[in-house]
C-alpha cells in the first residue's frame, strides 16, 4: 500500500512547491499513521474498496485532513491523499 498525493485543484507550480521533498514525505507518513491508528489492514482496505467505495472515499478525505493538520499545510491547499492499494508493483 502506498499513499499518493494528488493535485486537487491547485496551480501546478504551487502544488509542486507544497508537496516537494520533506513536506511530501511528511504528508505520506501522516497518512500511513492515520490508517495505522485505525488498525486497518491492507485486506480490510481492499474489501472496503470493493464493497464500500463511499466509506473508502470518506476515509481518504479524513486521512487528507489529518495529514494536512499534522504537517501544518493549509486545508484549502488543493492537496489530496489517496490510498494506492496496488502499491508500487512493477508490471
Amino acid at each position: 500500500m502506498e499513499i499518493t498525493i494528488l493535485n486537487a485543484g491547485e496551480d501546478e507550480t504551487a502544488f509542486h512547491d507544497t508537496v516537494a521533498g520533506e513536506v511530501g514525505t511528511a504528508l505520506r507518513k501522516a497518512g500511513k499513521d492515520y490508517i495505522g491508528q485505525r488498525a486497518l489492514s491492507e485486506n480490510q482496505l481492499l474489501a472496503m474498496q470493493q464493497d464500500e467505495p463511499d466509506a473508502l472515499s470518506q476515509l481518504e478525505a479524513d486521512m487528507t485532513t489529518h495529514a494536512l493538520e499534522v504537517v501544518n499545510v493549509r486545508q484549502d491547499s488543493g492537496v489530496a491523499l489517496r490510498l494506492n492499494l496496488q502499491g508500487s508493483k512493477k508490471t
